[in-house]
């Protein structure tokens, strides 16, 4: 891509350089002709041809030059002298039996005042001769028709029939710019005759039918008329680029009308074989890229760009989009070293929506550390921004760093007290620390900052039930205890108080249960009064919360109610005996 674009800029200096030198005019009476160009004569320029064999292409493209200048009169067509393109190609630094590149071609063909131009490839071997043109229109280089592959022994025969074939091609360009012409000046239906004349005049029309789809887009037609004359059109050359790009389009809005998912796929597939054309337009790639990705089909999208980085090695843009790319196909961990290489490549690409990403990349292949180590360079970076901060709590969490992860939220906090939960995360890392009370006062803190009272009630049931579990757990030699019951008896509540469940109420009468039932056994040794109170509290607010609960568990329920008459005579005779 450099290299084309420092011949373009080197033709850009050699053709204005020459244009002080040479009159199109001027040379070409001097060297082929002895009668002016009238005026509003077409121009055309034939650039020097490709060949197989040491200076072939220049022979023929120059014959050929020879050949349309007589077979086409002076008034219908100029074609544009050897010696003044040579000219032209030497002042801008290229030798005249060099084969310009686009993009010179056209930088070429324009200094000339052609109105289009020649390109062509001539290959010779023991059997034969090969040849291959196409007509291009220099005002834009994307409109190009090709004409018939010849081949045959005898080079005199191409060079004929190619000037045949040019006469033909030419007869739809007057039709055709017509159509144009319409188009811009918002007279579509006039486009749309004037692309059919062209095309009758030229039934191998690809740049009428190019315009005739661009009239029938003005128009709003049916996405199918423009697929049915583009698709015709790619059939001609695969390779044409505006056909290419309407009949992908008009796929696309076929699927979107339509929900053809069918339709849906032949744009992918038009869209990729438009990139296949030329994988070295970085601008291309990525629009090409971006809508294949849009369209859900991802995975489409894929192989092409990571085709496009292997070409283009540090581009940080195609990278970036490769990041993007590999996270919607779910290829997670190509996605998370693709983003480091990223931000390497171009530092200002590690924005706030990086290290979000990134951090989440890493979540998800089960690579905490890295997690966490990303959000910290990212409020490193973005010190206000409470979001990443809050984040941050999440992912020192995650990685084991509970205590920083409760300075993180507070960090958070303190930039912005309404940032999106920031509280939960606090208070799951307090969970974690085992602070219980400091954790249900962050979430009282959250109501009070807006947080929704159903996430925050359903958080604190989240965390009354494990602490629930985790009291009642006899694994490994643990024993139940009353403390534990009792703190998930003050999360349950918490969250009850806050948006009230079932499940709440059923949990807490549960654990008042089992408050209950470990003191009064442990009080037959211990023979104190607390013991004695806080059986006979269990007892009370089991009967209050089970009947509130019972329809998580109506068993459940039904079976301890029924099992309470029995405890609380020995609970009252403790009660009596010890509260004195």
């Amino acid at each position: 891509m450099r290299a084309m674009t420092y011949r373009a800029s080197a033709a850009v200096w050699g053709l204005v350089a020459v244009a002080f030198a040479w009159s199109p005019i001027s040379a070409a009476a001097q060297i082929t002709r002895r009668v002016p160009i009238p005026e509003g004569t077409p121009r055309m320029m034939v650039a020097p041809f490709r060949g197989n064999e040491l200076g072939l292409g220049p022979k023929v493209s120059g014959q050929v030059i020879d050949k349309l200048t007589s077979d086409i009169p002076i008034k219908n067509l100029f074609v544009i002298p050897q010696k003044a393109v040579c000219d032209n190609l030497k002042a801008s630094g290229f030798s005249c039996d060099s084969t310009p590149d686009p993009i010179t071609s056209k930088l070429l063909a324009t200094q000339l005042r052609a109105d289009e131009y020649l390109e062509g490839n001539i290959t010779h071997d023991a059997q034969a001769y090969k040849l291959e043109t196409r007509m291009v229109l220099t005002r834009d280089n994307s409109m190009v028709q090709p004409l018939p592959d010849l081949s045959g022994a005898k080079l005199g025969d191409l060079i004929d029939k190619l000037s045949k074939d040019v006469q033909d091609a030419r007869k739809q360009l007057a039709d055709e710019r017509k159509c144009e012409l319409a188009v811009a000046n918002g007279q579509p239906q006039d486009g749309i005759t004037a692309a059919r004349a062209a095309i009758l005049a030229y039934p191998q029309s690809t740049i009428a039918r190019v315009c005739l789809g661009n009239a029938f887009l003005a128009t709003k037609a049916p996405p199918d008329s423009v697929i049915a004359v583009t698709a015709k059109a790619v059939e001609i050359d695969p390779k044409n680029r505006p056909a290419l790009a309407l009949l992908a389009d008009a796929y696309k809005a076929k699927y979107d009308a339509q929900k053809d998912t069918a339709a849906l796929d032949k744009a992918v597939d038009t869209w990729a074989a438009e990139l296949a054309v030329d994988s070295k337009n970085l601008k291309l790639v990525e629009d090409v890229t971006q809508k294949i990705a849009a369209s859900g089909r991802a995975a489409r999208a894929k192989p092409i760009i990571i085709q496009a980085v292997q070409d283009n090695p540090g581009d940080p843009t195609l990278v970036h989009l490769k990041w993007l790319i590999l996270q919607a196909t779910k290829d997670y961990a190509e996605a998370a070293t693709t983003g480091e290489q990223m931000v390497q490549t171009d530092t200002s690409l590690a924005d706030t929506s990086y290290f979000v990403r990134q951090a989440a990349l890493y979540a998800l292949i089960q690579q905490p550390q890295k997690a966490a180590e990303t959000t910290a360079k990212g409020v490193a970076k973005f010190k206000n921004n409470a979001a990443l901060w809050s984040l941050n709590s999440q992912t020192q969490r995650l990685a084991g760093q509970s205590q920083a992860a409760v300075d993180a939220a507070n960090q958070a906090i303190k930039i912005d007290p309404k940032s999106e939960h920031v509280y939960l995360r606090k208070a799951q890392a307090e969970m974690d620390l085992k602070q219980t009370d400091s954790a249900v006062a962050t979430l009282k803190q959250a109501v009070a900052n807006g947080e929704d009272k159903g996430n925050v009630g359903q958080f604190l049931l989240v965390l009354g039930n494990t602490a629930y579990q985790a009291a009642s757990d006899t694994a490994n030699g643990h024993k139940p205890s009353i403390p534990e019951f009792q703190n998930a008896i003050a999360v349950l509540a918490a969250g009850d108080t806050i948006s009230p469940t079932p499940q709440a109420k059923f949990l807490m009468g549960v654990s008042y249960f089992r408050v209950a039932d470990l003191a009064v056994r442990q009080n037959q040794s211990d023979k104190k009064c607390d013991l004695a109170k806080t059986a006979q509290d269990g007892l009370l607010n089991a009967q209050i919360y089970l009947p509130e609960g019972a329809s998580v568990s109506t068993q459940t329920a039904s079976q301890l109610l029924s099992i309470i008459p029995k405890y609380s005579p020995a609970v009252d005779a403790q009660v009596k005996k010890y509260c004195k």
